[in-house]
């Protein structure tokens, strides 16, 4: 199955040239040779006899078209396949009858003239009518034409199952080849808007939320009618501009994100943990009031103090300051985190290295 795959799938000669219209193509030869096979088998080797020259000619125009898809350009491929399947429905209704069903190919090929077919709309309607025309044509020649020769009413029915499930078949994998293209399109631009709302939300220097996202976590908060009191802590890097002084700014990035991974690390997986800005951190702490979250934040200072930081073998160690302020649904947000920034202001200016609540 594998090697039968890779044949139909292979590319055509030409550059630039479209793979999709050929695949489409070479599975619908494919269909329609098996449909004329049993179609033949089904009605027995009188049909043969009566009609060699056309039975055998469209065997071959067949075999031979197909071939051509692996040389011709796409838009030759394609006219000369419509051309090939209105040649076969009006050889055919004469050989099976118009019980037969053969008429109702021309929906494939109305379905490759907005699918396959490169242009304007108005130029798909126009090959629309131009098949419309042409099937009414066919009505009024071939419409309640009998078979030449004799097909018993069993065999009727099977030749008309047999064209019908070759249309059904055929519009099926139209209708896959044309529209896998847009469905993984259709996905990858949904993982791009996704991947673009998580950058919209993301510090790109330590992976954590960003000020923005914490902020809309807040508003969120304060919709929700049963949300209980959360806690708010402002924490601020003790004497970062010193680190960047000393050690220069990729050690203080470092610094930065090596805070990121302890907060990530100490705090609940329900936390929402940000980046402020510069070296300041939001951490939001849901279902938690201020003396629960007193202890949290306490142990995430004493965690940040004992960790040493190694940047090309240079070991950092930083302390921080945090402020804590509670904040429920009928809070104001702006006013939670200035009273959170007021206590971290009041820890830093009172020596720093603590937790303010």
């Amino acid at each position: 199955m594998g090697a039968i795959r890779d044949f139909i799938n292979k590319d055509i000669k030409y550059e630039n040239e479209t793979k999709r219209t050929i695949v489409a193509l070479r599975i619908l030869y494919i269909v329609e040779f098996v449909a004329f096979i049993l179609d033949i088998a089904i009605s027995g080797i009188e049909v043969i006899k009566m009609y060699p020259f056309r039975i055998f000619a469209l065997f071959l125009a067949n075999i031979l078209l197909f071939a051509f898809t692996y040389h011709s350009k796409t838009r030759t491929s394609l006219i000369l396949f419509i051309l090939f399947l209105v040649c076969y429905i009006n050889s055919m209704i004469p050989c099976f009858g118009w019980s037969a069903g053969m008429q109702n190919y021309f929906i494939i090929i109305l379905m490759l003239c907005f699918f396959a077919m490169y242009g304007k709309t108005v130029y798909k309607f126009m090959y629309a009518g131009f098949v419309l025309i042409v099937r009414i044509i066919t009505i009024g020649i071939y419409g309640g034409l009998k078979p030449q020769g004799y097909i018993s009413f069993v065999d009727d029915k099977l030749l008309q199952i047999t064209n019908i499930s070759a249309v059904f078949i055929s519009i099926i994998f139209i209708s896959y080849v044309f529209s896998q293209k847009e469905n993984e399109a259709e996905n990858k631009l949904m993982k791009y808007n996704n991947q673009l709302k998580k950058e919209a939300n993301t510090d790109q220097l330590t992976g954590l939320f960003n000020r923005r996202r914490a902020y809309d976590y807040l508003k969120e908060v304060r919709n929700v009618t049963d949300a209980s009191f959360v806690s708010v802590a402002m924490g601020d890097i003790d004497f970062f501009k010193k680190v960047n002084d000393t050690y220069g700014h990729d050690a203080g990035d470092e610094v930065l994100r090596a805070v990121a991974d302890i907060m990530r690390a100490q705090c609940r997986s329900t936390s929402v943990i940000s980046r402020w800005g510069g070296e300041e951190f939001l951490i939001i702490l849901p279902e938690c009031n201020g003396d629960n979250a007193f202890i949290a934040i306490e142990r995430l200072r004493n965690a940040v103090q004992k960790n040493v930081i190694n940047v090309d073998g240079t070991e950092i160690k930083v302390t921080m300051t945090f402020g804590i302020a509670e904040f429920g649904i009928t809070s104001n947000i702006d006013g939670v985190i200035k009273e959170a920034d007021e206590k971290l202001y009041y820890g830093k200016t009172h020596g720093r290295n603590q937790v303010i609540y």
